[in-house]
């Protein structure tokens, strides 16, 4: 009734899928990885827009970095809470 598998047929799928779970948890790391970097990212962004605030003379100058900061800053804070339960 019972069919059995010979023993290089177990072996050979056993490895096919430990070889997918390592890929797997490789991938989870590079992709928690990304995720660090991207808030990185956004907070050298905030941090580049703030000092081209700093350093702007005209009004429109200023408020456009001010605006540009925020939506950085905005970007950062999502991209934290997003992630935090994954990091």
């Amino acid at each position: 009734m019972f069919k059995f598998l010979a023993p290089e047929v177990l072996r050979v799928s056993w490895l096919k899928a430990k070889a997918r779970y390592e890929r797997w948890s490789e991938e989870l790391q590079m992709v928690k990885h990304e995720m660090h970097w991207t808030v990185l990212w956004f907070q050298d962004k905030v941090r580049m827009w703030e000092q081209k605030w700093l350093k702007a003379e005209e009004p429109g100058q200023k408020a456009y970095a001010a605006k540009q900061r925020k939506i950085w800053e905005s970007f950062q804070e999502k991209a934290e809470e997003r992630f935090k339960s994954l990091l």
